[in-house]
């Protein structure tokens, strides 16, 4: 019989189980005689016990018998759970996890379950373990999350809609430009209901692939509780906002930047037990992830009640870098604490086995910005620090505004826009803009990007909003253009190699007429806008 036509059925099911098990078991750590979760979990390594042997799959069969065998044992009150056994337990699962993704690339199950089958034996003995050499082929011992859900079609197929549905903007883009000198009354009608055909299209493919921030979120609780391990730290995860959902190449790109801000909370940020009963602290440390919308943007806030960043450390760092004295102390607070994410810069004073060797904020906030993103911080020495990512919750499409310096055009996302105002010499001679009562800095495209631009007396102004602090309050520019044009829906790509660096652009799009024209990163030029006045 052809078992290959299951294994699409064996994996959904087989990483469904998996999950459920990271969570049973964890809880079962902390309650070792709730039966309901020993129940669940017997159940649950017996189901893949029987898909596996079904499948043939017999490393895989071995494993979950051996760990469903002491499951029947914890069950009838033979032996008590103890956190060596958890940890045993939580090791076995990360080798079913490794086998699993072996089935999945159609690798060689080459992992020898032996030494795992050894260390369960022990660990429901009480004998003392033994160390015996990583088996071969066992995953890396490096955090990362995992998405908990599995979706039913491949990732590529929803990649090959999507840009299908590119080209079809490209090329409707290519018919409006058409209708505008044509006198047939069908034709615009046909190019109207065949754009709403192509947005409905495009929208549907984008819900099928959005996950909710709960799927990243499940396998949180296992990072920390690796990551306090033997630490004398306790930390507590608190939750809001989970429900929120992201597209899942949005979702996948922030596994590398949320375990690591993780791990620096672990590592640097919260004090262990004894620590913070000597300053008054809960024994149990707290980090909180909250997550809302603000327009199309997903913020998520990730917050410690830790010991803060240490100002005095990092003007340190600062100044051994090379940043001038005099620079650090105009610096807004906002700003000095973003030096956090300058590269090599960090207030860390020794390399852990928690905080290792892995990315820095810098790379975390590169990741965040290759997004689409934005971050943010705040921080309370002696209270905790606050870290804020405001990314988009879809890719592809953009509805964007065309904008125009001298001969060139550039777009600008709707989503970062306030308002489009035209204005006179005299409203912007001071250089900056009062806009709802507050005054915002006024930058003027055509000398940051070298353009010659049209002289007028009527300017036209896009205020934008660049980035997000933690109360929710924008930080607002006013960019100064010669005029505007339609507002399109874009299909932006990426810049790759060898544009992939350059500044001030987050995508290109090809317009109607076949012209590339660049969307323009709105938090990136305002930074260097005002960094340079």
């Amino acid at each position: 019989m052809d078992i290959s036509k299951y294994k699409g059925i064996y994996l959904q099911e087989t990483k469904t189980h998996l999950s459920e098990i990271e969570a049973g078991l964890l809880a079962l750590e902390k309650d070792p005689a709730d039966k309901p979760v020993l129940d669940a979990l017997f159940r649950h390594y017996h189901s893949i016990k029987g898909m596996s042997a079904s499948m043939g799959y017999t490393p895989v069969t071995r494993l979950a018998h051996a760990e469903e065998d002491l499951l029947d044992k914890l069950r009838s009150n033979k032996i008590t759970l103890n956190s060596r056994m958890a940890s045993v337990l939580l090791k076995c699962l990360d080798a079913l996890r490794s086998l699993t993704d072996k089935v999945e690339k159609d690798e060689p199950l080459d992992l020898e379950p032996e030494p795992l089958l050894k260390e369960l034996e022990e660990a429901a003995s009480g004998e003392a373990p033994t160390l015996p050499s990583a088996p071969s082929g066992a995953a890396p011992q490096k955090a990362a999350l995992r998405l908990s859900d599995v979706m039913k079609v491949e990732g590529r197929v929803f990649d090959d809609l999507l840009a299908t549905v590119g080209g079809l903007f490209m090329a409707l883009s290519s018919f409006k430009a058409l209708s505008h000198s044509s006198r047939s009354i069908e034709f615009k009608e046909g190019v109207y209901v065949l754009g709403k055909s192509i947005s409905a299209l495009h929208d549907s493919i984008l819900s099928a692939r959005m996950l909710p921030l709960e799927d990243l979120a499940a396998g949180l609780p296992r990072l920390i509780r690796d990551l306090t391990s033997g630490s004398g730290k306790e930390v507590t995860l608190a939750t809001e906002g989970m429900e929120i959902s992201l597209d899942r190449a949005i979702l996948e790109g922030l596994s590398s930047p949320l375990v690591h801000i993780i791990r620096n909370a672990v590592d640097h940020g919260i004090e262990t037990a004894q620590e913070r009963a000597a300053a008054g602290k809960p024994a149990v440390a707290t980090i909180r992830i909250r997550a809302y919308t603000r327009k199309d943007r997903a913020v998520i806030e990730i917050s410690d009640d830790g010991r803060g960043i240490d100002r005095e450390k990092l003007k340190e760092k600062a100044l051994a870098s090379g940043i001038p004295e005099e620079k650090l102390a105009s610096m807004p607070e906002s700003d000095f604490l973003k030096l956090v994410c300058l590269p090599g810069l960090s207030t860390a004073a020794e390399i852990t086995a928690t905080s290792g060797r892995g990315v820095g904020m810098d790379v975390v906030k590169d990741s965040v910005e290759a997004l689409g993103g934005a971050l943010d911080l705040e921080s309370t020495r002696g209270k905790g620090t606050s870290i804020i990512m405001a990314i988009p919750r879809t890719t592809s499409i953009t509805k964007a505004l065309i904008v125009n310096i001298g001969p060139e055009a550039f777009l600008l996302p709707i989503s970062k826009i306030e308002k489009v105002i035209e204005v006179s010499n005299g409203d912007i001679e001071r250089g900056v803009f009062s806009f709802d009562g507050a005054e915002v800095p006024v930058i003027k495209l055509a000398a940051l990007f070298g353009i010659a631009e049209k002289e007028s007396e009527i300017h036209t102004l896009v205020v934008v909003d660049g980035g997000l602090s933690l109360g929710g309050s924008g930080h607002l520019a006013a960019l100064k253009v010669d005029d505007f044009g339609d507002e399109i829906d874009a299909y932006v790509k990426p810049l790759l190699p060898p544009i992939s660096r350059l500044w001030g652009a987050s995508g290109l799009t090809i317009m109607g007429d076949g012209r590339p024209v660049f969307l323009l990163d709105v938090q990136q030029i305002i930074s260097k806008a005002l960094a340079t006045a």
